[in-house]
């Protein structure tokens, strides 16, 4: 029927990820590190106190030191999802803004004219591979905003009070607003250079937004200032990797690895860009090119930015080869399929609605019909939730050294317990961390460290090395074991009051825990 609404691109694009995301990645959205439950835990003081913390509340190496809380926007956020409807919430709501972008993503590109089904694949190609970092954490926003900071670089109108709004949220949610800035700078180098080789006619037309694109950059940097720590942020922000021995070791910071699957799939989408632009007819606009080959530099240094790349240079390069792709012979009948169902403009509603439908099973406890179809819970094979569970009860105390990917968890869920580290590392320091891996790592010197924190307690993997190193000095004994997670305990009153585990819950081939 001529009348009929059709469904425009964006809204399926919505649908399709709003779904698949929260049902089939919920698991890795929530228990895939211990840095998530972090800033849940962050985000409900500042809901129950009505302020930002300014102090560490949570560890007993760095209590009552002065504390950033530079993502406090989206730990309020993430924390309001988990008050409403647990952490089935924080995964439907994660998924909600990795929809979002990705519809985005397609609505840019159609936007600016380009192909439908390019849009759509485009959008596609740059889910898959920033998968690998389906996280619910603070970096999505930062995912979302630089889509968002595409569309206001390519708008023709000349108004910089948009940049404004973004970064003022940026800075408050991310410290990825930092890329931000740096993406705006090298649009408007790329511009500068284009004045520079442009004829003579066309050299206006390029300073001209150069210049639109420098005062936008200075208001970006100004709006980031507008967060409760000021200039600070920025120097926290910039500061941090200036720290070598942590980026080293954080995985994500590590150049990607070609070796895995996830390092193959952006192998291969790199030999793609690079055979597209061989058979491209005209060279790409010099913003573009510089964001291409920045982003290109950015994700062989640290796969983390691989998702940047995603959302930022394809999209770009698809609109500079849009020529060149509708007059491919190939896939004719799905273009025109394609350009007339869905070129439409942005409507919306089925997006409303499936944002609506997935919020509902949230405050269903993730189930439908009595089946669990988005995790809400903690998974015991990766945190020590029983171990916990029973220190809790049991009323546990001591000087606790614990395993770093878990003190977030710890954090959430054994608030009374100070730890010795966990994911915030920008915040420990390299000092701190520095010694937490001569412990964990049995390197010369690691006694001394438990000894200097008067370590009485420690929660660890039971197969792990250090676990079997301590139990050898007969000066700790095992106060609990599970196939997830082991406690071992010095002599002192508050674990002699507790009762020791059954060994044999232990794993077998953990020789000293047995």
């Amino acid at each position: 029927m001529a009348g009929r609404i059709r469904p425009s691109l964006f809204d399926l694009i919505f649908l399709l990820w709003v779904v698949i995301i929260p049902i089939g990645f919920g698991q890795r959205l929530i228990n895939s590190d211990g840095d998530m439950a972090r800033h849940i835990r962050l985000g409900e003081i500042m809901l129950t106190q009505g302020g930002l913390p300014r102090a560490d509340l949570f560890s007993h190496t760095m209590g009552g030191r002065p504390f950033i809380a530079f993502e406090w926007g989206s730990e309020v956020a993430y924390a309001f999802a988990y008050r409403i409807a647990g952490l089935a919430g924080v995964a439907v709501f994660a998924g909600i803004v990795l929809a979002l972008t990705y519809a985005l993503v397609a609505r840019f590109i159609i936007g600016r004219g380009g192909d439908p089904l390019l849009a759509y694949l485009v959008s596609m190609a740059a889910a898959v591979l920033s998968a690998a970092h389906w996280l619910a954490r603070p970096h999505l926003f930062t995912m979302l905003a630089v889509v968002v900071l595409l569309e206001l670089l390519h708008r023709e109108r000349r108004t910089l009070w948009p940049y404004l709004l973004l970064f003022v949220a940026w800075a408050n949610l991310h410290g990825g607003y930092f890329y931000g800035c740096i993406t705006i700078g090298l649009f408007a180098c790329g511009e500068l250079a284009e004045a520079v080789l442009a004829p003579a006619s066309e050299r206006s037309h390029w300073l001209t937004k150069a210049r639109h694109h420098l005062a936008a950059a200075g208001v970006a940097l100004v709006a980031s200032l507008i967060n409760p720590s000021g200039y600070r942020l920025l120097t926290h922000v910039a500061g941090f990797f200036g720290n070598s021995a942590i980026l080293s070791y954080t995985h994500e910071f590590l150049s990607p690895d070609f070796h895995t699957f996830n390092g193959r799939i952006f192998l291969l989408a790199l030999l793609a860009v690079i055979t597209a632009l061989a058979f491209s007819r005209r060279r790409p606009p010099l913003p573009t090119l510089f964001l291409l080959l920045v982003n290109v530099a950015f994700a062989l240094i640290s796969q983390r930015n691989i998702e940047l790349f995603a959302l930022v240079a394809l999209p770009l390069l698809a609109l500079h080869l849009d020529p060149e792709w509708r007059a491919l012979p190939m896939l004719r009948r799905a273009k025109e399929v394609f350009q007339r169902e869905h070129a439409g403009s942005f409507h919306g509603v089925g997006a409303a609605l499936g944002a609506l439908l997935m919020t509902g099973v949230a405050l269903a406890g993730g189930a439908v019909a009595g089946v669990e179809i988005v995790a809400n819970r903690f998974d015991p094979k990766v945190f020590p939730v029983a171990a916990v569970a029973r220190a809790r009860a049991e009323k546990l105390e001591g000087k606790l050294f614990n395993q770093f990917i878990w003190g977030g968890y710890l954090i959430h869920q054994w608030p009374e317990q100070r730890i010795f580290i966990d994911g915030a590392t920008d915040f420990y320091g390299e000092a701190l961390f520095k010694e937490y891996l001569q412990v964990w790592n049995l390197e010369p010197g690691w006694r001394d460290v438990l000894q200097r924190w008067d370590i009485t307690l420690v929660l660890l993997p039971p197969r792990a090395r250090l676990a079997d190193e301590l139990i050898s000095d007969h000066g700790w004994s095992i106060w609990y074991c599970d196939s997830t997670a082991a406690i071992l305990a010095r002599p002192t009153d508050a674990a002699r009051r507790a009762p020791v585990m059954n060994h044999s819950t232990c794993p077998a081939n953990s020789t000293a825990l047995r």
